[in-house]
């Protein structure tokens, strides 16, 4: 554990990176992407188990891609234009607007919202506190070590939210 230590510090170093990286892409205001033409549409499972079949679509524009519940996905047909807000840095997806939909033009939530809303959104603060943990001075190798390999699931966990939404 002590030969590991040094390394696990690093790691845990990255992660408070990355957390950083996280809350200025969410505290920067959301670039707008005003009257996108849906390109297409792809349908998507969401499954988690048989027993239970549930949709979804994946809808392309040309400087976006997000997915909508299969409750909501008549707002974004093919030819129909969208407005778009997603985050400056790593352009997720967080709000769609379609003002030509009978729903009316409010902006609403493309599906899951990944790490920036929804149950989810605690993930970011479950990872910084458990990486700010691992870069303490005086802490023990074993704690170090610990919360790297910790912080390291938490953080493809993270990755992978940042990814599919």
């Amino acid at each position: 554990m002590a030969r590991a230590a040094p390394k696990a510090r690093w790691v845990n170093w990255a992660l408070v990176a990355f957390c950083l990286l996280l809350a200025l892409d969410w505290v920067l205001p959301l670039r707008k992407y005003a009257n996108e033409p849906v390109l297409g549409r792809q349908i998507v499972s969401i499954s988690v188990s048989a027993a239970n079949p549930q949709m979804a679509y994946d809808i392309f524009t040309p400087n976006t891609k997000f997915r909508l519940p299969s409750a909501i996905a008549h707002r974004a047909r093919e030819g129909q234009l969208v407005t778009v807000w997603r985050t400056p840095l790593l352009r997720v997806v967080r709000k769609v607007s379609s003002p030509t939909s009978p729903d009316g033009p409010e902006p609403f939530e493309p599906y899951g919202g990944g790490v920036y809303s929804g149950p989810m959104a605690l993930l970011p603060f479950v990872l910084m506190g458990v990486a700010v943990v691992g870069v303490l001075p005086k802490r023990p190798a074993e704690v170090r070590v610990n919360t790297a390999v910790v912080g390291m699931l938490l953080w493809i966990v993270a990755v992978v939210l940042i990814l599919i939404y």
